[in-house]
This record gives C-alpha cells, sequence and structure tokens, in this order.
C-alpha cells in the first residue's frame, strides 16, 4: 500500500451520508457509486452507473461477522444491477465502481472481478454469494498493473464507506498476485495493513 496520503472527495446527492454517493480519488482515472438498494432507481439517472465496470453488493449485518458480498462485472453496471434488484434477495447496498475516461475493457472488468474476489475470499471478512468462481482474462503485463493499481484504490474507497471487504482479519493473511500470462510477468504480493476498529 501507498506510503503516502489520499485525498477522497464523497459528493452526496441529498446531502445524506447513507444516501447515494459518487466517490473519487484525486488524480485516479477511476469513480465510485454508493446506493442503498432503497435509491436503486436513482442510479439509473447518473451516466456513470451505465458503463463498464465491477461492482459489490452488499448485505453488513455487524462490523466485522457474518457479512455478505457478492462481487460482479458488466459492460453496463446499471443494466446487470436492474437484473439483480429483481432476482437476488439478500443485498442491501450496492458500490459501484467504473472509469471516467471510459478506458476499461471486457477484459479489465474480468480481471478486476477475479482478483477481487480472490482478495475477499483471503481476507476472509465476508461470505462470497457468487455461486461461480470468476476466471481472470489474460492482461498485457502493463494493463495488469494498472489494473493493480485500480484495485488498491478500490480498497481504499470500500475501506472509507465501511466495508473492510479488502483487509486481512488477521496479521499473517496475504494474498499472492499471479498473473495468469504464460510467462511470469511482475511478481506482486499484496500486504494488508490491519486496522483494528
Amino acid at each position: 500500500m501507498s506510503q503516502y496520503g489520499r485525498s477522497i472527495k464523497i459528493f452526496l446527492s441529498d446531502g445524506s451520508p447513507i444516501g447515494l454517493r459518487h466517490v473519487e480519488i484525486a488524480n485516479w482515472s477511476g469513480q465510485a457509486l454508493a446506493c442503498p438498494r432503497s435509491r436503486f432507481s436513482e442510479l439509473g439517472d447518473w451516466e456513470e452507473s451505465q458503463r463498464p465496470g465491477v461492482y459489490f453488493l452488499f448485505e453488513k449485518a455487524s462490523a466485522d461477522e457474518n457479512n455478505l458480498a457478492y462481487i460482479g462485472e458488466s459492460e453496463n453496471v446499471f443494466r446487470r444491477l436492474a437484473d439483480h434488484d429483481r432476482k437476488k434477495e439478500f443485498w442491501n447496498e450496492v458500490i459501484i465502481f467504473t472509469s471516467k475516461d471510459e478506458n476499461l475493457t471486457k477484459g479489465h472488468i474480468k480481471y478486476l472481478e477475479a482478483r477481487l474476489a480472490e482478495i475477499t475470499k483471503g481476507a476472509d471478512r465476508y461470505q462470497l454469494q457468487n455461486s461461480v468462481t470468476p476466471t481472470k482474462s489474460n492482461l498485457p503485463r502493463s494493463d495488469s498493473a494498472a489494473m493493480e493499481e485500480f484495485i488498491d484504490n478500490i480498497r481504499i474507497i470500500l475501506g472509507s464507506l465501511g466495508h473492510r471487504i479488502l483487509e486481512a482479519t488477521s496479521s499473517e493473511a496475504k494474498v499472492a498476485v499471479i498473473p495468469d500470462n504464460k510467462k511470469s510477468l511482475l511478481d506482486y504480493e499484496l500486504f494488508f495493513d490491519i486496522h483494528k476498529l
């Protein structure tokens, strides 16, 4: 994780900290939309929700235990979420991650989905509701590195919004990043800082 500070901007669409929120990190091309399920229809008014991206469905039962989550990807996130609104009962909040510059491809979002699911399982804070393990796309070295940076910012935003889903529960837990390219790309290891409540 970065040793430097980060500046996060959270826009409260109706002035409420539990309403629809748009989240940005300074000098990052990504963005997030967080929305309670009770306000889901309002997401359709946000063009940012209709781009390619990844998303988390959450049911947060408590600070640390028995929390449920689903991780997905779509080339039109809002359209996919509308299907989940009809068919998945458990969730009460959604957080979407898309790009401001519209440069996320299908390969990028499939990579993100698979890595986020992998990190979530390793962190062991939330029970994933995905019935199928996502398959990671085979990206060029530069794209893999860019997506790992994207994931680091996703983790920061999720933590800032009260979801520590990507942070390990013990100081010994770690998740290794092993790209699927035929030749080994870069060897990464993500170590999670543990911040006790």
